[in-house]
């Protein structure tokens, strides 16, 4: 559909390649990048706590726990749960954890959205320019 989409606003034949090129002109990401957007979109509430409980009770910092030793480049982890489950939780924690700390330290939650975008988009690029990967 999404592709449907993009042959329609960029006046394409309707069976033209849709690559990251004409991602980035039509401004959207693939699928599962939308979806991290959208899941991080929620963490940075929850970090922030601008989110429901509901949502943020199983989130837990990292430097919460007197247990454990962190670094510094660790601070704005969370913890993540050792049962591997395919909820929200897990696979939100997972990939804010993987972001980078320039991005995780930003407080704005628009700024942090913008920064995220361009982050998504230089990821595809990286993913779409490895000639070994295949969909």
């Amino acid at each position: 559909m999404q592709n449907k989409i993009i042959r329609f606003m960029l006046n394409l034949d309707n069976r033209s390649h849709i690559g990251n090129k004409e991602l980035a002109k039509t401004g959207f990401l693939k699928v599962p990048g939308r979806v991290k957007q959208l899941k991080l979109g929620h963490v940075i509430k929850i970090k922030n706590n601008t989110s429901p409980y509901y949502l943020s009770a199983n989130f837990q910092n990292l430097n919460e726990s007197k247990d454990r030793i962190v670094t510094r480049s660790k601070v704005s982890n969370f913890y993540k749960p050792r049962v591997c489950t395919n909820t929200f939780v897990y696979s939100a924690i997972n990939d804010w954890n993987n972001l980078s700390s320039k991005i995780k330290e930003i407080k704005n939650e628009n700024t942090f959205k913008d920064k995220l975008r361009k982050y998504l988009f230089s990821e595809a690029e990286k993913d779409y320019s490895n000639p070994f990967i295949y969909y």
